[in-house]
């Protein structure tokens, strides 16, 4: 049967509601901008190396999160895709979180590197939709954790350049790509299962399938 909405969600053991959720977007925002001014003023690394270090500890911090919500509801994986956002709290704490590194990161982006711009543009406008429409937000976790084990050893790869390094780099993408793209089918087959016999018991607007998609 389908739960009610949750209006409290637990945070480090505390009962918030759950709009204080978006704190994590403006925390995250500003702990990332004082990770890369204390690598670039305290230890004396160009701001290329300083961005990577942000970027390993979002990947880090990502993964676990992800991971987690994908444990924690892995019973309800048949609602990824258009499960309320409200009914999976550590994912929208993950989301949350996304959004406040990306949005970090688009000013290093726009300044030093303005070739993943699009990239960040589309990965705002995909948790923004994910917010709008109240959904998406579980299967937004799995993609993460899925993506960052990739990512994490990518940036490990970028701090510290050795065939080892570079081998357990390529070995984890491969892995992780592999699980990608069933759990892209996995998600394709919901939201055809939407598109050809209705949304059911989900609710959502009309255009959240062709977005999931």
């Amino acid at each position: 049967l389908p739960q009610p909405p949750i209006s409290r969600a637990f945070l480090f053991g505390l009962g918030l509601p759950a709009e204080m959720y978006f704190i994590t977007v403006l925390v995250t925002f500003s702990l990332c901008s004082c990770l890369f001014l204390g690598s670039f003023h305290l230890t004396g690394a160009m701001a290329e190396q300083s961005c990577s270090r942000v970027s390993f500890f979002h990947h880090a911090v990502a993964m676990c999160l992800g991971l987690w919500a994908h444990w924690c509801y892995s019973d309800r994986m048949e609602e990824a895709s258009f499960g309320q956002n409200d009914q999976f709290p550590y994912a929208v704490l993950l989301q949350h979180f996304n959004l406040g590194y990306f949005l970090y990161d688009t000013v290093h982006v726009a300044v030093w590197d303005q070739k993943f711009m699009e990239h960040h543009i589309i990965a705002i406008a995909g948790y923004a939709t994910s917010e709008l429409a109240n959904v998406f937000g579980l299967a937004n976790a799995v993609n993460t954790w899925i993506t960052e084990v990739g990512s994490i050893m990518y940036s490990a790869y970028l701090m510290n350049r050795t065939d080892n390094a570079y081998l357990a780099f390529v070995l984890l993408y491969t892995i992780s790509r592999a699980y990608f793209a069933y759990w892209s089918v996995f998600v394709l087959r919901q939201v055809w299962k939407v598109l050809s016999e209705g949304p059911g018991n989900f609710i959502m607007p009309p255009w959240a399938p062709y977005c999931a998609a």
